[in-house]
């Protein structure tokens, strides 16, 4: 089963990906600011990352930041209620899959999630718009 981690300051964004994402077939985790996403990355890595840009303490950049120091090659989304500047700094928006404004919907999600390869794959036996992890092929 892949693993998906949300960070969020507010809980009702991380239990709303949540809710879009586990009938999916992921495991989802949740953390409410960056300290408590960097502590459960001590114990469990995850397939990806849904990071919110703006958080109290520690921004998304700066969990970024930590997070590629252990784990370089996992994917990252920002979620953030502001849209991209242009003054942001080139190398941090190249280390991220996507960038998605608040609001979104489950769609926006899993058009993010698609574009990482292993993550979903269309069950065209299943009528089509109709996604299951990767590792249900094994079963099928």
């Amino acid at each position: 089963m892949k693993k998906i981690l949300i960070v969020d300051d507010e809980k009702e964004i991380t239990y709303l990906v949540k809710k879009f994402l586990e009938p999916e077939g992921f495991e989802v985790f949740t953390a409410n600011s960056g300290q408590e996403a960097l502590a459960l990355l001590e114990t469990y890595t995850p397939d990806f990352i849904f990071l919110d840009l703006f958080m109290p303490g520690m921004s998304g950049w700066d969990v970024l930041k930590e997070i590629r120091k252990k784990l370089k090659h996992v994917p990252v989304a920002m979620l953030t209620v502001q849209p991209l500047y242009e003054s942001i700094d080139r190398e941090e928006v190249e280390d991220i899959v996507d960038y998605i404004t608040k609001p979104f919907d489950r769609a926006d999600l899993i058009e993010t999630l698609k574009q990482v390869p292993g993550l979903f794959r269309e069950d065209k036996d299943a009528g089509g718009g109709n996604f299951r992890q990767e590792a249900d092929k094994k079963d099928s």
